[in-house]
């Protein structure tokens, strides 16, 4: 009879956690290995779009009152979402689900503060998640793989799943060829709480959904509230954000030229940033400008937006990646969480088959990479056009885009099918 699995995770991200999660229920043997000093580590405050894919895999990976908890931690689901002009006049908004649809109740959309979500992965992990344990390097061995952490020790086990994010070790072991390249395109970013004053503030369409405002000249800034819908009451106080406000997230996207700074704008610090923001929002609807001349400026920050590039298949083996450690994406269409979270499910059923010895873990693992590599780099070939078309700067393709917007949008049929 073979011997049973036991899983090495270098990573204890959403991902990692996820898949920890999943195997841990199954009675599949898991540890995860986390380069930071403790759960404290993470104090990450915004909010997450959970998709249809990601609430699926969490539901499939999650004991269900595991589950159960998750959902009540979460804040008032996107029933919309909107594309809108500099002056707040309406190109597109799409239902999240269509009129006249029953909504599913476990492929949905759900939204959730990046902390609780961790903080519900970590729970009953606690024998499992080893804290401080930088990964450095793999061995392959006869009957597995050892992994190597940068204090000296070491672990030995049948597989090895590189969960560590855009700048993995594992991955730059296995694929020293896969490369991340800089989109060309910036963010900046704040968060305002949502007092009275600033509710009073909000656009009409962030009462049901996030927004995208198509600005001349490429530049872009997507907006979305973060409210708690009180259905989490329940909700242990260690899983809540530090912060537990509701709140508003915006981000303005552009080429850096597009962006006026007297200096580099990775060298402005976050009252420059904030200043900046004012400057390129300075004509548009007085809303959007009162909404980020009330961001706490210390909120306000700079992000270089990098992507995967596409890799061809690689022979399987005992060491796979998933996750941004192997088709990391921009986030204009908000799916490499979700994207992550579909890997860890997917792997957690065919790890499972190999651990009943229903396939040999070599097979297991490369019918997984097969179905990652398809699903995975189509969103980030998705992310990236999606990037690409929201920073436009030529006028004539501009208006086309703003032009074939308002045409679905006056079309309900089309939009539906298109949208479905």
């Amino acid at each position: 009879m073979s011997r049973r699995l036991h899983v090495l995770i270098a990573g204890g991200g959403i991902g990692g956690l996820c898949l920890a999660q999943g195997l841990r229920r199954a009675g599949v043997e898991v540890t995860v290995f986390e380069r930071a000093a403790s759960p404290d580590a993470f104090r990450e405050g915004y909010r997450i779009h959970l998709d249809p894919d990601g609430s699926r895999a969490l539901h499939s990976c999650l004991p269900p009152e595991r589950y159960a908890l998750l959902r009540g931690a979460c804040g008032r689901p996107p029933r919309s979402f909107a594309f809108l002009t500099e002056g707040l006049r309406e190109l597109l908004a799409v239902d999240v689900t269509p009129p006249g649809s029953t909504p599913d109740p476990i492929a949905t959309h759900l939204s959730v503060n990046r902390f609780t979500l961790r903080q519900v992965l970590l729970d009953g992990l606690d024998d499992v998640v080893r804290f401080g344990k930088e990964f450095v390097r793999y061995e392959r061995t006869n009957d597995g793989v050892t992994a190597f952490f940068a204090d000296g020790s070491h672990a030995t086990g049948s597989v090895l799943v590189g969960a560590e994010g855009t700048r993995s070790r594992v991955r730059a072991q296995l694929l020293p060829h896969a490369n991340r390249i800089d989109t060309g395109v910036v963010t900046v970013a704040g968060r305002v709480a949502l007092d009275p004053d600033v509710r009073a503030l909000l656009p009409d369409h962030l009462a049901t959904g996030p927004a995208m405002i198509l600005a001349p000249g490429g530049v872009n800034m997507f907006l979305a509230t973060h409210e708690q819908d009180g259905s989490g009451a329940e909700t242990p106080a260690h899983m809540l954000p530090p912060n537990g406000e509701d709140y508003l997230v915006w981000a303005l996207g552009a080429r850096p030229h597009a962006l006026p700074a007297r200096s580099p704008l990775d060298e402005l610090d976050g009252p420059a940033l904030h200043r900046l923001a004012l400057s390129v929002t300075r004509t548009w609807n007085p809303r959007i400008t009162q909404l980020v001349h009330r961001t706490d400026p210390q909120t306000v920050q700079f992000l270089r937006i990098h992507t995967a590039v596409p890799v061809e298949p690689w022979p399987a083996g005992p060491v796979t990646l998933l996750g941004d450690a192997i088709h990391s994406m921009p986030p204009s269409r908000g799916i490499g969480a979700n994207t992550a979270l579909r890997d860890a499910s997917l792997l957690r059923t065919k790890l499972v088959e190999a651990d009943r010895n229903r396939v040999d873990l070599t097979t297991a693992i490369g019918d997984y990479e097969h179905e990652m590599r398809r699903y995975g780099f189509a969103a980030v070939k998705a992310s990236v056009r999606a990037l690409e078309q929201s920073v436009t700067e030529n006028p004539l393709a501009f208006f086309a885009s703003k032009t074939g917007l308002r045409l679905i949008n006056a079309l309900p049929s089309v939009k539906n099918r298109i949208f479905a």
